[in-house]
């Protein structure tokens, strides 16, 4: 599950040069990373907890607002910039979870 998650945060931090199969991927990658998110136990109010729920919460937000099927038929500097600005919110979102993790033994 860990693992899975930074595979799927490598990947995103990947992605340079914008197309909309990329894109397409992207929003693939979130919708894994929130089952994964939600199949982490943590206990109740931890910063762990916290961290996950802030994380599905903004990761849901993403796929609703930002990256919902609208986004495709915005100009292409528009559907550049708006990837950017989801990739690193994305990325900052798992990132937090993934540094929350107890360490692995």
């Amino acid at each position: 599950m860990n693992n899975r998650l930074k595979e799927i945060l490598n990947t995103i931090n990947g992605f340079y040069l914008y197309d909309d199969d990329m894109a397409h991927k992207y929003m693939s990658l979130i919708n894994e990373a929130i089952e994964i998110l939600r199949g982490i136990e943590a206990p109740p109010t931890s910063m762990l907890d916290d961290a996950k729920n802030d994380a599905i919460t903004e990761l849901c937000n993403e796929l609703a607002s930002r990256m919902d099927e609208g986004f495709f038929h915005a100009p292409p500097d528009r559907k550049k910039s708006e990837f950017k600005i989801s990739k690193m919110l994305v990325g900052v979102f798992i990132g937090n979870v993934l540094s929350n993790m107890p360490p692995v033994e």
